[in-house]
């Protein structure tokens, strides 16, 4: 009885300890106390005419509860250069920079802040810059930030969350409608090539549209079966053919302007199409009134949060947290991208050079890289 009581004791005393322990703030590197990180000082529509600028701030110091995350690199996705074209509300200047990896290197104590302690994560948190050398996130039981699979490099994880998010969505979208095939847009982006990967993956039969033969052939080397090269005469009447023969009903745009108007002819009635990008900077249009009043055709927007919160809080929670899964389980294949590397002083000038760029998606290293 002697030995088992003082067995339980040292086990509470150890239990007690690492409390103490992880209650505490930590660090695992000496942090300097100023920081560089990239901010929007002047807005304008036409992107090439906005101003960012590179500005020295105090390093941001983590509470109990949050963590401290050296960011190894943060993506740029065609959607975030929307808040270069409009004046903040709250002022300038705008910390730019919506998701990105790197590696917690100090925590302000709590159990879930201090058990990602020495890891390299992504991250994803409302409010919280991430084109910026740290970042201050807040460890949730509804969790924001998610550990990287062993052997990934910390920077490779950086496009974790907008792009794979966005395809498994499109895909489970596709799949509540009972759908089996769908057309999409702008197919050789990086999303696209994730999207041709993840539908031979879930069974689902994938029509892709490009603009030219060079990204045909890029598709095709990723397996894809059926794409469809717009730049050519004769791209609707081979569409249309596939449409028939495959019996497909839906249809997700990136484009906008009158492709997704194109996209509602073809298709038969009851058919749906969705628009989730701007590509071409263009309003949608070319719809045809007849379409929408007497053959039951829809136009509808995606929005990705939109579709995780669809069905409430509870629900929205676990659908996030079982794409997240998803896309941890596959980030080193399906999901994975090619980057074009650029920096914080550089991103500006880099990303308005690069709408040539087919398939590659940019990512600001803070450090150098």
């Amino acid at each position: 009885m002697a030995a088992l009581a003082t067995a339980s004791a040292a086990a509470l005393g150890g239990v007690a300890l690492l409390s103490w322990r992880w209650s505490r703030p930590q660090s695992m590197e000496d942090v300097p106390a100023r920081m560089k990180r990239l901010v929007l000082v002047e807005a304008n529509k036409d992107i090439a005419q906005a101003r960012l600028e590179v500005e020295e701030v105090d390093t941001p110091k983590p509470r109990k509860g949050q963590v401290l995350i050296k960011v190894a690199a943060a993506p740029v996705n065609p959607s975030d250069d929307g808040v270069w074209k409009v004046p903040p509300k709250k002022g300038y200047p705008l910390a730019l920079g919506n998701e990105g990896s790197g590696k917690v290197v100090a925590s302000g104590g709590g159990l879930l802040a201090s058990r990602l302690l020495g890891k390299n994560v992504a991250f994803a948190v409302t409010g919280v810059p991430t084109y910026a050398e740290y970042a201050v996130a807040k460890a949730e039981i509804i969790p924001r930030i998610f550990t990287l699979p062993p052997g990934l490099p910390a920077e490779d994880g950086c496009a974790f969350f907008v792009n794979p998010f966005t395809v498994v969505g499109i895909v489970e979208t596709i799949k509540e409608q009972g759908g089996k095939a769908f057309i999409h847009t702008a197919a050789a982006s990086q999303l696209g090539q994730m999207m041709v990967k993840y539908c031979k993956c879930e069974g689902i039969t994938l029509v892709n549209l490009v603009r030219r033969q060079e990204q045909v052939a890029l598709l095709q080397g990723l397996g894809a079966e059926h794409i469809v090269n717009t730049g050519e005469s004769d791209w609707q009447a081979k569409l249309a053919r596939l449409i028939a023969d495959l019996k497909i009903k839906y249809a997700f745009d990136a484009i906008a302007g009158e492709m997704p108007g194109n996209l509602l002819t073809m298709l038969p009635p009851g058919s749906t199409v969705w628009v989730y990008g701007v590509l071409s900077k263009d309003p949608v249009g070319n719809i045809q009134s007849l379409d929408l009043i007497y053959r039951g055709k829809k136009i509808e927007g995606f929005l990705l949060l939109s579709w995780i919160m669809k069905d409430g809080m509870l629900k929205g929670f676990l659908r996030f947290t079982r794409t997240a899964n998803k896309v941890r389980k596959h980030i080193k294949g399906v999901f994975a991208s090619e980057f074009r590397e650029t920096t914080l002083a550089g991103m500006h000038a880099d990303y308005c050079s690069a709408s040539s760029m087919t398939g590659v998606k940019m990512r600001v290293r803070p450090h150098g890289g």
